[in-house]
């Protein structure tokens, strides 16, 4: 299981501490150095006050990133009137509020990796901490969010790779809270990395291991790096869709990992490179990337995090995890 994501609302002056102070937590936790802690700060500072002054509010997520060494993401979300020149708000001095304006520059200067996509729905700032280069593995972001009033996710996703393949995988278990939590953890455990037994027989494993859980559903996708395109298998509501010049949604069977009879079927596609979007049913299923122009091109963190600020239904975990196919 990957590290799940954090969320902090910022309507008034007092979030801005609240999401400070979290973004310290983990700073420390990734063991970064005070220079770098201290770069966290300003950038989450910086984007909070910004939801402030020009969106009215909106929120921060904030998630571990698996390295080695560690890092630490911070993506900034509004529905605000979006940013008319976004090259203009990055120059220093340049300010539409009458502020001293140097908070977007900052934040590029200061992140690893810093991404903008606006529009008339919203602004998304993507701001990523690495102390020494993200890691050598398939260009993915996820948002992996519990309910609100729950302590732990029902959700959970990996994103493991062999010699051959990357696999990657949402489940959703039943229901929600820390019985859910357990059944996804589970099926996480069964799964594990991508290996020759292929996705079918990996969610076979997955659903005799869940027999002492209340169950799951899951999406599981077999990204191979020759290029030959991708292997999937699914159980449940968890949606798979393979957005791009062959774009389509992959098809997943009735039933619930760890109840009654199930028999996974597998089914190979060809990709032509392109992005994977998987989610739970915490995302309403009516979303579509061709109603943000440009936002595929994005790094897949701002895809994840769009699709979850616009389509998230709020009465149920939620993971979104887009990866970029690449061949």
């Amino acid at each position: 299981m990957r590290p799940r994501s954090l969320g902090v609302g910022i309507s008034d002056a007092s979030q801005v501490g609240e999401a400070r102070r979290l973004t310290g937590r983990l700073s420390s936790e990734a063991g970064f150095d005070e220079t770098l802690a201290g770069q966290v700060a300003i950038v989450t500072t910086e984007l909070a006050n910004n939801l402030l002054r020009h969106a009215g509010g909106g929120e921060l997520l904030v998630r571990r990133l698996n390295g080695p060494p560690d890092g630490l993401e911070v993506v900034a979300l509004d529905r605000g009137p979006g940013i008319a020149d976004v090259g203009r708000a990055l120059e220093d001095g340049h300010s539409s509020r009458g502020t001293p304006g140097n908070g977007m520059g900052a934040v590029r200067r200061l992140a690893s990796l810093f991404e903008v996509f606006t529009g008339s729905g919203g602004t998304a700032v993507l701001a990523q901490f690495w102390p020494g280069g993200p890691p050598d593995e398939m260009l993915h972001g996820a948002v992996n969010l519990a309910m609100h009033g729950e302590t732990e996710c029902g959700d959970a996703w990996l994103l493991e790779s062999s010699a051959e393949a990357t696999r990657l995988l949402v489940v959703d278990g039943l229901g929600h809270g820390p019985q859910a939590h357990e059944a996804a953890r589970v099926v996480c455990n069964a799964v594990g990395p991508a290996r020759a037994n292929g996705p079918a027989a990996a969610l076979e494993d997955a659903h005799l291991a869940a027999r002492a859980t209340r169950g799951a559903a899951a999406a599981l996708v077999d990204v191979r790096k020759d290029c030959t395109g991708l292997r999937f298998a699914g159980v449940g509501n968890v949606t798979a869709v393979a957005a791009g010049p062959n774009g389509q949604s992959l098809v997943s069977m009735n039933g619930t990992l760890g109840q009654g009879i199930v028999k996974p079927r597998e089914f190979s596609y060809r990709t032509g490179g392109g992005l994977l979007v998987m989610c739970s049913d915490g995302l309403a299923t009516r979303w579509s990337l061709d109603a943000y122009p440009g936002l595929a091109a994005r790094h897949p963190s701002l895809v994840a995090a769009v699709l979850y600020r616009d389509f998230w239904r709020k009465r149920d975990d939620v993971t979104v995890l887009a990866a970029r196919l690449g061949c």
